[in-house]
């Protein structure tokens, strides 16, 4: 049996949309090569140094991916400039055959690459030139590069030679093929409308409209359906907690789904019980598509703005604009 080594959020149990990226990744790899893999785990987030490049030239595959590694402010570090900190000189090491899958550009609003701090605005030129040399070698040296939204190729497009554009392809995220092809068949819809707000960067998130001017308008209309004889609930799939005590401090019913428990059975359990889905969270917003969920994007973050032009749902009907447009004027609240 082959052996690979997959790179990814190791560590990221406690948010659904990471935990589920291990096994998608997986899965997708294996239909893609038609075989089964042996597989060892490594950090993304780890500083390669000289033995790892060693112990990764012991397998017959590197898979990176998915997820949204390109995002400077997660693991910053000066030696690649995104999530995998593996520095140029190393990766012209590698001698084995390498696939990245899947994996998100992530860049909030007026972001760079040259930033690497969540909640500061300063940006450091070299950290382009660093990049780029980064993923020029990457891209080189790759079998497979792709993409997760042809937003994303865009981007990373901008920052690589011409003559390599062609490397970087567009392919869904695999979680949303691997929840297809699990749960879908049997799956049935619940009797919560619900709402998956993230708590991560508001600075960047709500660079037009402050927070707790959206928060009141997601009130308004929790309100109206209420008034209606509907049900509430909030998500939570990496422990965001600030819309939940905002709802709760102003005495809104509402049950908790929480999915930061690595336990996909759970995880899926609680989706079910979902009967439309409002979220500003890109992972929840593809696990509601596959699962078939009705959901409404509050866009808070481009990819879920590409995620819905890539299936052809960027209608109005769909989404809010959350810097750009009133909640409460494109859902007719009163």
């Amino acid at each position: 049996m082959k052996k690979a080594i997959h790179i990814y959020a190791v560590n990221g149990k406690t948010n659904s949309g990471d935990f589920f990226l291990g096994p998608a990744t997986k899965h997708r790899f294996e239909k893609t090569i038609k075989q089964q893999i042996s597989w060892t785990n490594f950090d993304v987030r780890k500083a390669v140094n000289e033995a790892d490049i060693q112990y990764f030239n012991t397998f017959d595959y590197i898979v990176i991916g998915g997820g949204g590694l390109f995002l400077p402010d997660t693991n910053p570090n000066n030696a690649s400039c995104w999530q995998w900190a593996c520095p140029t000189p190393l990766m012209e090491k590698i001698t084995t055959e390498i696939h990245v899958v899947g994996i998100g550009w992530n860049h909030f609003y007026n972001q760079t690459i040259a930033m690497p701090h969540r909640d500061k605005p300063m940006e450091y030129s070299e950290r382009l030139v660093i990049f780029k040399n980064n993923i020029e070698m990457l891209l080189r040296k790759c079998t497979l590069f792709s993409m997760r939204h042809n937003g994303d190729v865009e981007c990373l497009r901008e920052h690589a030679t011409p003559d390599l554009h062609d490397k970087v392809k567009f392919e869904f995220c695999p979680v949303i093929d691997y929840v297809e092809e699990k749960y879908s068949d049997n799956f049935t819809l619940g009797e919560y409308h619900t709402f998956e707000i993230k708590d991560d960067r508001p600075n960047r998130r709500y660079y037009k409209k402050p927070r707790h001017v959206f928060y009141e308008e997601l009130l308004l209309f929790a309100n109206k359906l209420i008034s209606e004889g509907e049900k509430i609930a909030v998500m939570s799939h990496d422990g965001s907690s600030t819309f939940i005590s905002f709802l709760r401090g102003k005495g809104v019913p509402f049950i908790l789904l929480n999915n930061t428990v690595a336990n996909e059975e759970k995880i899926i359990e609680n989706y079910s019980k979902v009967k439309k889905l409002y979220c500003t969270a890109g992972h929840s917003q593809m696990m509601a598509y596959a699962l078939q969920i009705p959901f409404y994007s509050l866009v808070t973050h481009d990819k879920l703005k590409y995620f819905l032009e890539d299936k052809n749902l960027f209608q109005q009907q769909n989404y809010c604009l959350v810097n750009d447009e009133s909640l409460i004027d494109k859902l007719g609240i009163k």
